[in-house]
């Protein structure tokens, strides 16, 4: 298994960079894609045509991994996120295809070595979508970070069914189905606490990011999270060795 990755420092949000779609509904425009919540989606008009957002960053940027949280893909469908160093993709000069599993994750890593481009397009051919349109959640595009020691082997997960049960005064049961998000803890034994407490500063209890167990995975959606992180907890083992135990919880 390869370490584990965090993606926490998001280009995708940079308002300082054009983003132009290819079509949008009027409130649910392609900016959504930059919001955290999942249920922020863009919409797009008609998913007959390919669907795509360009982004320009005006300066090569650098990235390792691609992300989305959130979308209503079929099974047909065909997602790619390109680079190039021009706003011209009839032959991008990089491009990586992810694969539809669910309407959660969607993730493609890079390799080690970042790619730089000043332009970025996501573009999805789904021509025969049953809902007549295309929907995509938080994006992420950027760097991550990759621990020289990956977590140790002692990861636990404890699911959390968010349903309501209520019951009447006759004793009837009603369930209102709701998310069923995780609960993970990770530890690890580092010499790298600056880097870690870069995340920290920059997350802290709020903002989510993508986490992956292991980047080079068969599949790696089905190893990657979106997550808030709950706790942040450092013992001193010796000198500069610490160990961190890290609790995050699913973004829904």
């Amino acid at each position: 298994m390869a370490n584990c990755k965090f993606l926490y420092d998001n280009l995708w949000k940079r308002t300082d960079a054009e983003l132009i779609a290819s079509t949008e509904e009027i409130n649910f425009p392609a900016t959504n894609t930059q919001r955290r919540n999942p249920g922020k989606r863009w919409v797009t008009t008609n998913c007959v045509e390919d669907q795509y957002i360009v982004r320009n960053f005006y300066e090569e940027v650098a990235a390792e991994a691609f992300a989305i949280r959130g979308n209503n893909f079929s099974a047909d469908a065909v997602v790619k996120i390109q680079g190039n160093v021009e706003d011209s993709w009839d032959t991008p000069a990089f491009e990586a295809t992810l694969i539809p599993i669910d309407e959660r994750i969607m993730a493609a890593h890079f390799g080690s070595d970042p790619v730089t481009y000043q332009f970025w397009r996501l573009v999805i051919s789904d021509p025969t979508n049953p809902d007549g349109h295309i929907e995509v959640g938080p994006v992420f595009l950027g760097p991550g970070f990759t621990p020289e020691r990956s977590y140790r082997n002692d990861d636990t997960f404890e699911p959390e069914d968010l349903s309501v049960i209520t019951k009447s005064a006759g004793g009837q049961r009603t369930v209102v189905v709701q998310d069923q998000p995780g609960l993970w803890q990770y530890s690890f034994r580092t010499k790298e606490k600056a880097a870690f407490e870069e995340i920290r500063k920059l997350v802290g209890q709020s903002l989510p990011f993508w986490f992956c167990e292991d980047p080079e995975a068969d599949n790696p959606n089905e190893v990657t999270l979106y997550v808030v992180a709950l706790g942040w907890k450092w013992q001193r083992v010796h000198l500069d060795v610490w160990d961190l135990t890290l609790i995050l919880a699913e973004e829904m």
